[in-house]
């Protein structure tokens, strides 16, 4: 007999091993229209970022979030929930335990520019974008620097301070 065929009992939801003892329980809420997939919630420290799971395969971004804490791990769920740029996250009590261990979140990744690697999720971008001031995206170099992944967006504005300083060397020597 393993753990899914035993008898539901203190701590164990229908179908599954919760591993949590008897309520109230954390309950993890995640509004899915305002999640935007930033991970921001996944950069606590360690006690919080191993509650998640967050794969990044090919053009996508999925997020996995446990359903419930149990009380004494309260913190973490209320933690997820103060970090998240946009309101998505809320941690509530429950005497009842969630049926599901977990749910995901799965995002499409928008692809660099110039050089296609998927770096960010397209909800993502779009927030940053509406809340990003003009003059700061009219500082970027030619290409539109939203659109350009970490790496290659360094390498855009080392171009750009490498042209800048040829030009002043430039004049300079005149």
């Amino acid at each position: 007999m393993t753990d899914l065929d035993a008898e539901p009992g203190p701590g164990r939801g229908p179908g599954r091993d919760s591993g949590l003892g008897p309520g109230p329980w954390r309950v993890l809420l995640v509004d899915e229209e305002k999640c935007i997939g930033c991970r921001a919630c996944s950069n606590l420290w360690p006690e919080i970022s191993c509650a998640l799971t967050i794969s990044e395969a090919g053009p996508e971004r999925t997020i996995k979030f446990p359903t419930a804490f149990e009380e004494f791990e309260a913190r973490i769920a209320e933690s997820l929930a103060e970090v998240c740029p946009t309101g998505a996250i809320s941690a509530v009590l429950s005497d009842e335990l969630p049926e599901e261990e977990s749910f995901a979140l799965t995002f499409q990744l928008a692809r660099c520019r110039r050089c296609r690697t998927p770096f960010a999720t397209k909800e993502e971008m779009s927030y940053i974008r509406d809340r990003l001031p003009e003059e700061i995206q009219a500082r970027s170099s030619g290409e539109s620097w939203m659109e350009l992944c970490p790496s290659c967006r360094r390498s855009a504005e080392r171009d750009a301070v490498s042209r800048e300083l040829i030009v002043v060397r430039s004049w300079a020597g005149r």
